[in-house]
This record gives structure tokens, C-alpha cells and sequence, in this order.
């Protein structure tokens, strides 16, 4: 057993910090280029919609595995319990919860009485951890958290591909906004600005080009 803090999730950079990273890599070439400046109304033959089409189905794949991993994890919590240790004591004015030997380490430097309990702890938590490890390998939590990890890299790779081609056509600009609002306009702050205006831009590319084939219900956000 560790002696660090026991996590669950993989600590993951946000979407924003993703697209941030992805167009500060592409910089304003797609703007500059003489393909840009002169846009083409084929879906068929721009390679940002080639590109946008491969993303958003890693991007589902993504979320897919995401919504997964989070209610494998949702199980574990609710079966077995996050791993820790109760601590009842005297000298403690209730039970306490210990998540780990650090965290007992921190309390017992506070009660030195406790020392003495610091192999009762740790095995307490030993065993925890354990129940928590066989769950874990029985539902195939952990092995869900790795295929969304890496589905997430394979996705920040594809949306760097997306931003850095040049669109040659208001379908593949239409493309790369519906992945820039995918993944810029997370959580409550997704409906301030810019990110509403941004779809309304986004709608009005796509009234313009007027093409069947292109439905906004394709749209990803």
C-alpha cells in the first residue's frame, strides 16, 4: 500500500487546454494560405471535412468510453467504497476516516498516541485496496480508464490534424467550428460567450451552403 493519497481518475489536461495547445501549434497559416482565400463550395475534395469526419468519430469513441469509465467508477464507489481506514480512538472526538498512511502519518503527528496504530492502518487499508483492485479487475474499470486515455490522445492528435488543413470550402470551416464549440464549450461556461455566437455562425455557414448532405444534425455541439 502507498503511503501516497489513493486516486481514482487519471489527472487529464481539459479540452480547452487541448484546443489551446492545438491552435497556438497550427498558429494562422489556415488564414494566410492562398487556398483559403479562395474557399470552394465541394465538401467532396476539401480535406477538412476528411479531417472533421475522422475526428468526431474518435471524438464519440471518447465520450463513449468516458460516460463508461464514470459509471464503472460510480459502481466501485457505491460496492465497495473509495479504499480507506475508520479510526476510532479516545483521543479523537469521532471515528475518522483514513484514505491513507500519510494522511494517518499527518493526524498522528497532531496524536502521538496513535502511533501505535499505524500497522493496524495500513493493513486495514491493504485489504481495502485489495477488495477494490479484484472489483476493479472483475468489471474492467481500470482497463476502461486506459482505452479512454488513450482514445483522448488519438483525439487531441486528429483535432491538431483538423485545425492545422486549410478548409477550402464553407463546409470545412462549418467543420471546424462545430469541433472548436465541441470542445471549447464545456460545462456551464459553454453558454456564455463566445461559444452561443459561435453556433449561431455555425448555422448560418451551414444555411448558406445549403448542401443535403449536410445536415446540422451531424453538428457534434
Amino acid at each position: 500500500m502507498a503511503d501516497s493519497e489513493i486516486s481514482t481518475s487519471l489527472s487529464r489536461p481539459s479540452r480547452r487546454d487541448i484546443l489551446s495547445a492545438a491552435l497556438l501549434t497550427v498558429g494562422g497559416s489556415s488564414f494566410n494560405s492562398s487556398a483559403a482565400a479562395a474557399p470552394l463550395d465541394d465538401s467532396e475534395t476539401d480535406a477538412t471535412v476528411l479531417a472533421w469526419k475522422t475526428w468526431r468519430a474518435a471524438h464519440r469513441r471518447t465520450l463513449a468510453l468516458c460516460r463508461k469509465q464514470q459509471r464503472l467508477e460510480s459502481k466501485l464507489a457505491r460496492t465497495i467504497g473509495f479504499p480507506q481506514a475508520v479510526l476510532n480512538a479516545a483521543e479523537l472526538p469521532s471515528p475518522m476516516r483514513v484514505s491513507s498512511l500519510r494522511q494517518f502519518d499527518e493526524l498522528a503527528a497532531d496524536v502521538p498516541s496513535l502511533r501505535t496504530r499505524r500497522a493496524e492502518v495500513a493493513e486495514a487499508l491493504r485489504a481495502h485496496q485489495q477488495r477494490w483492485d479484484d472489483a476493479d479487475r472483475a468489471i474492467g474499470y481500470t482497463a476502461t480508464r486506459n482505452a479512454e486515455a488513450a482514445a483522448s490522445v488519438d483525439e487531441d492528435r486528429l483535432i491538431a490534424t483538423l485545425f492545422a488543413t486549410d478548409a477550402t470550402s464553407l463546409c470545412g470551416l462549418s467543420a471546424k467550428l462545430d469541433a472548436l464549440i465541441a470542445v471549447g464549450a464545456e460545462g456551464a461556461e459553454g453558454r456564455q460567450f463566445p461559444w452561443p455566437e459561435l453556433r449561431r455562425i455555425r448555422r448560418d455557414v451551414a444555411r448558406i451552403v445549403q448542401l443535403p448532405r449536410y445536415d446540422t444534425a451531424d453538428f457534434t455541439a
